[in-house]
C-alpha cells in the first residue's frame, strides 16, 4: 500500500520512446508529485505540494494528481462514495483495477471518510507494508482545527491544520493504526495543492485550546 520506489503515472505506450514518455509534462509532474509525496511521508506535518490535473469533482483535482503519482496498473483501488462513472474515471486514468474499500491497494476520498477508515487493509505485523494508502481531498491544509503530531521523523511535536475532515475520520484513523505495525498510511491533499503525509506510525492529538 505504501508509496513504491517509482511514480505509477509513467506508463509506457510501445510506440513511444522512453525519452518521450520520461519527458512529457505529464510524467514530470507525476513524478515530481511522487518525490513530493515521499518526503511528506517521510517528515509528517510538512506541507508539500502537488499539481492539478483533469478530474470532473474539481476540489479534488489535485488529491487526484497524487493518486495518478502513486497508481498504476500494477495496484489496485478504490473510490468510496463515488457513482460508477467518477469510480471508472480514476480507474481508466490510472490503469488500476477496482476493487472493494477493503481490498484495495490505494482508496481515494473525494469526501470525508468517517469511520470508514477502519475499514481498509492494514497488512500484517511481519509485513505492515500491505496495508493501503488513503489518499482523501479535504477543505484546506492552511486553515481549520488545530492538531498535534507526534512520532518518527518529526522532532518533538509538529502542528497541523485541517478543514473537511471530522473528528470521526481522526478517530477511525488512529483506531486503524492501533496496532502498530499494521496500519494505514494516509494522504490529506486541499484544493490548492497543499500536502501532508501522516504515516501508520504518527500519533495525531487535538490541540489544547
Amino acid at each position: 500500500g505504501s508509496p513504491r520506489p517509482y511514480p505509477g503515472a509513467v506508463r509506457r505506450d510501445p510506440r513511444m520512446s522512453a525519452q518521450a514518455v520520461i519527458f512529457t509534462p505529464q510524467a514530470r509532474q507525476a513524478q515530481s508529485d511522487f518525490r513530493e509525496a515521499l518526503e511528506c511521508l517521510a517528515r509528517p506535518g510538512r506541507i508539500g505540494f502537488v499539481g492539478p490535473t483533469t478530474f470532473p469533482v474539481a476540489a479534488a483535482r489535485h488529491a487526484y494528481g497524487l493518486l495518478l503519482a502513486l497508481a498504476d496498473q500494477e495496484v489496485s483501488i478504490a473510490v468510496p462514495g463515488a457513482d460508477q462513472a467518477l469510480a471508472r474515471f480514476a480507474s481508466l486514468g490510472t490503469g488500476s483495477r477496482l476493487v472493494e474499500m477493503a481490498q484495495a491497494d490505494y482508496v481515494f476520498f473525494i469526501e470525508d471518510p468517517g469511520a470508514a477508515f477502519t475499514l481498509l487493509r492494514r497488512g500484517e505485523p511481519e509485513l505492515p507494508e500491505s496495508g493501503a494508502t488513503a489518499i482523501v481531498s479535504v477543505g484546506s491544509l492552511a486553515q481549520g482545527e488545530p492538531y498535534l503530531l507526534a512520532g518518527p521523523g518529526i522532532a518533538g511535536v509538529a502542528s497541523l491544520r485541517v478543514s473537511g475532515l471530522s473528528t470521526a475520520s481522526f478517530l477511525a484513523r488512529d483506531a486503524a493504526c492501533g496496532s502498530y505495525p499494521p496500519g494505514i498510511d494516509l494522504f490529506l491533499v486541499d484544493a490548492e495543492g497543499r500536502l501532508v503525509g501522516l504515516p501508520r506510525s504518527t500519533r495525531i492529538s487535538p490541540e489544547a485550546s
